[in-house]
């Protein structure tokens, strides 16, 4: 758990609606990777494995409060994830803004594949996706992050 604790958090840090509820989801994730941990033979890496567990609890969880609490989507929780990456806290903010507007398909795909470094083929295994769903999602993803953050290689409309 102290080997892949990081990755599966951070991974639900960039799904769930707060800090803490990742944190919960993480627990719930390793949990159930305690007493499927004869279900795993080996085939792939087990960090994807676990991100296949962590996925689908987010999934349930999702699913059991949209049924509870129907104004849940809206709910943005404030809390702060961790850094992907060396920057301003204020860059860190934008970043996590632009995340969280893709939809949670495209953001889970965008994260398993440009921040966590996941193959297309171990991403599309975590989701349980095709894989031209999951390049499509990407894709998507990183097509919507640029419009949000903007295009620094964007051509400039001539005599500006």
């Amino acid at each position: 758990m102290r080997r892949h604790e990081r990755t599966v958090r951070g991974f639900l840090m960039r799904l769930a609606p707060s800090a803490s509820h990742a944190d919960d989801l993480a627990q719930e994730a390793f949990l159930a990777a305690w007493t499927k941990a004869g279900s795993f033979g080996g085939h792939g890496r087990y960090r994807g494995w676990l991100l296949r567990i962590a996925w689908t609890t987010f999934l349930m969880d999702a699913r059991s409060r949209r049924r509870r609490l129907p104004a849940w989507r809206g709910a943005g929780g404030g809390e702060a994830a961790e850094p992907v990456a060396a920057g301003s806290a204020e860059e860190d903010l934008i970043v996590r803004d632009a995340l969280a507007r893709l939809r949670v398909g495209d953001r889970a795909a965008v994260t398993l594949c440009l921040v966590l470094g996941h193959s297309h083929g171990e991403a599309a295994t975590i989701l349980g996706t095709p894989l031209g769903t999951l390049k499509s999602r990407v894709a998507r993803g990183t097509r919507r992050l640029l419009e949000l953050l903007g295009d620094e290689n964007e051509e400039q409309p001539h005599g500006s």
